[in-house]
């Protein structure tokens, strides 16, 4: 299950990953999807859903902020028009884990994200875009993995598989 809830957080890590100061991307409200592809052949195309919002995305980046737990400490972001720049460091037990990413915001329905780890050659890719407004059903927060696993980001807890067909 943790794998799961770590795909769910790096769906939006091409949203939270790109902020400066707290300034999280102006992004139209309703369902987006990610598209994430590595430069490792072996490993197959995860799609994503979210139906999120710019208020979302900044309550996401505040709370990481506050959170002395989490695993993954912004080092340095720049930006330059519509092009961030972004350092992270990620600690898991005693192992640590640089990044250096770069994402490009298109208006407020595209965010496109590339990130290189420090000593390994594998790129991840991240296409976020606007689908529509979010479904009967479906409130801010609301993430289905490209497994089927679902829950609200806001309460990673309450994640569950989907249900198995008989």
């Amino acid at each position: 299950m943790y794998r799961k809830l770590l795909s769910g957080i790096v769906a939006c890590a091409g949203f939270c990953g790109v902020t400066q100061a707290g300034d999280v991307p102006d992004v139209k409200t309703g369902l987006w999807e990610t598209k994430t592809t590595t430069s490792d052949a072996s490993k197959p195309i995860q799609i994503e859903t979210m139906c999120t919002s710019t208020a979302l995305l900044q309550t996401l980046y505040d709370s990481r902020l506050k959170n002395s737990d989490m695993p993954c400490k912004q080092l340095n972001v720049t930006r330059s028009g519509n092009t961030i720049s972004d350092q992270m460091e990620c600690k898991f037990g005693d192992k640590v884990i640089k990044t250096k990413s770069v994402t490009v915001v298109t208006g407020d329905t595209a965010v496109h994200s590339e990130i290189h780890q420090d000593g390994k050659s594998t790129v991840v890719v991240s296409d976020s875009r606007y689908l529509h407004a979010c479904p009967a059903g479906m409130q801010l927060g609301d993430y289905v993995g490209a497994d089927g696993v679902k829950f609200n980001i806001l309460h990673p807890e309450h994640a569950r598989a989907p249900a198995k067909s008989p």
